[in-house]
């Protein structure tokens, strides 16, 4: 073998042994990150990311709460696979995902004694302002814009759990949510139709605008009421008519 062939094959074991350290210690850096910005515990099964592709890979995510709250559990993702625009990340203010998968097992919404909610600090937690020592305190930080071109959402349960009366209050909503978007640039967006539906029909009565925080929050809450306003409203009209139809008399 050639010593130019030789030094290839170094400079290959050299980039491989890189990766793989870069793979080891890559899940441990993210979660550590992730708890100190939010205060949830994370944990990652696999996390593999290519910084000359803008590809992620994670497959066992998961997060739980902070001990304030009474019920430990939070958020179980399968997995999350992104391809991301690395020049668009580098020379806009705009984030642009080509295309995203999430698979999320299950979703827990908890209410504490005190009102507050796990969702509500956990989105608090990534608008936060950095502080500036003893100076005045900083407008709170905007979300960074973004555009997925495609998003692959699965959703199999959520759970609510409201700990703000008199006993414990847990409801389980199995969704079974599997539906795809083309070009979101805002989580209302995934408001479609068939998705109110499917959460309107499982009796998801509890005040959604309190447990998720933020516009999606309230548009949620006021989407889903409207399907129910206009589901009885149907009924009623529905039921006035037979009605009607009851009292003509036989020819």
């Amino acid at each position: 073998m050639s010593r130019t062939a030789k030094n290839g094959v170094l400079l290959a074991c050299v980039f491989a042994a890189v990766a793989l350290v870069w793979m080891a210690f890559l899940p441990a850096v993210v979660e550590h990150e992730l708890r100190a910005v939010t205060g949830f515990d994370f944990h990652v099964a696999v996390l593999s990311a290519d910084p000359f592709t803008g590809h992620i890979a994670i497959r066992g995510l998961s997060a739980r709460n902070p001990p304030v709250y009474p019920d430990p559990d939070f958020i179980e993702v399968r997995e999350l696979r992104a391809d991301v625009g690395l020049f668009s990340w580098l020379f806009s203010n705009r984030i642009v995902i080509d295309n995203l998968t999430i698979d999320i097992e299950k979703i827990v919404l908890v209410r504490s004694h005190n009102g507050k909610t796990n969702a509500g600090d956990f989105m608090a937690a990534f608008s936060k302002p950095k502080g500036t020592g003893g100076g005045p305190a900083p407008a709170p930080r905007k979300p960074t814009p973004y555009l997925i071109k495609k998003l692959h959402l699965s959703f199999d349960r959520l759970v609510v759990v409201d700990f703000s009366g008199s006993k414990k209050d847990e409801k389980v909503y199995t969704l079974h949510i599997d539906e795809t978007f083309i070009n979101v640039t805002d989580t209302r967006q995934l408001l479609v139709p068939k998705v109110l539906q499917n959460l309107q029909s499982f009796g998801l009565h509890h005040d959604i605008a309190q447990l998720l925080p933020g516009d999606f929050g309230k548009a949620l809450a006021g989407a889903v009421g409207g399907l129910k306003d206009t589901a009885t409203k149907t009924g009623g009209y529905l039921k006035g008519f037979l009605d009607k139809l009851e009292q003509k008399p036989n020819p």
